[in-house]
């Protein structure tokens, strides 16, 4: 493991917690043994994260999974949680909408809520590099009006078009951001104007165009799947969630809209 990067005898001591090793060390002895640095980082952060910001993070998690399986009651209990344990603002705020958004409450949300929004989202600096801004965006999207929307959609889509090299985690954002938004132009049954300025063809082309690795698969799947609801090709919309259900994936496809 020391691979002449550091001496054997120093490297024991690392082991043994009797010594440290410094940031640029340690990331020479990842490359060169081709460990996984997104997975190292995952074994690193339970240790270094403080305790409330493992509650919030499990309390994202839990609201995730919840929110996948569509059940009512279960998000509804989730959610109590977020307002009795987290600090997080943001998250307790996505929870909220999210709820309202399911329970076809969202016009009962307070307007000074919306008015807050629209200041954090017009600030282009923070909201298109902050994940948590990023997050609370795609939570809220269902509140705005088609024509923001839209232009906030078409903001993001030119900074992701921009960023010559992302990390997959980064591009997983955009595509969640960007299947949730052509989720949410189906359900509104666009009028013809309101369409052609929807950016719809661009949205399907950047997620049809992402790397074609594994992780992303069910993502453009699922666009392939809303490319054919948005085009009125309800029988091509069937048959993928048809293939869907016979590959073990049932549980997935029930928020997708039909």
């Amino acid at each position: 493991m020391a691979a002449d990067i550091v001496t054997r005898p120093f490297y024991a001591k690392v082991e043994a917690e009797k010594s440290r090793i410094s940031a640029d060390k340690l990331a020479k002895i990842l490359f060169e043994h081709d460990v996984d640095v997104a997975y190292f980082y995952q074994l690193l952060r339970p240790t270094y994260i403080s305790k409330q910001k493992k509650i919030e993070s499990n309390l994202n998690s839990k609201m995730e999974q919840a929110f996948n399986r569509g059940k009512i009651d279960e998000i509804e209990s989730c959610y109590q949680e977020i307002l009795s344990q987290s600090h997080s603002k943001i998250l307790k705020l996505r929870a909220m909408i999210s709820v309202a958004n399911l329970k076809d409450e969202l016009k009962q949300v307070d307007p000074q809520i919306k008015a807050d929004l629209l200041v954090e989202f017009n600030d282009e600096q923070n909201w298109m590099t902050n994940p948590e801004s990023l997050r609370l965006f795609t939570n809220t999207m269902p509140l705005w009006h088609q024509e923001s929307l839209a232009f906030f959609i078409n903001r993001l889509l030119a900074r992701a078009k921009n960023n010559k090299n992302p990390s997959e985690l980064e591009q997983e954002r955009y595509l969640r951001i960007f299947e949730n938004y052509l989720s949410i132009c189906y359900d509104r049954k666009l009028t013809p104007k309101q369409f052609q300025t929807a950016h719809i063809k661009e949205i399907i082309d950047f997620i049809m165009d992402s790397k074609p690795t594994i992780h992303f698969l069910l993502y453009k799947i699922a666009c392939l799947y809303l490319k054919n609801l948005l085009s009125g090709n309800r029988e091509g919309a069937q048959n993928i969630r048809n293939e869907m259900k016979k590959y073990g994936y049932e549980d997935l496809i029930q928020t997708w809209p039909k």
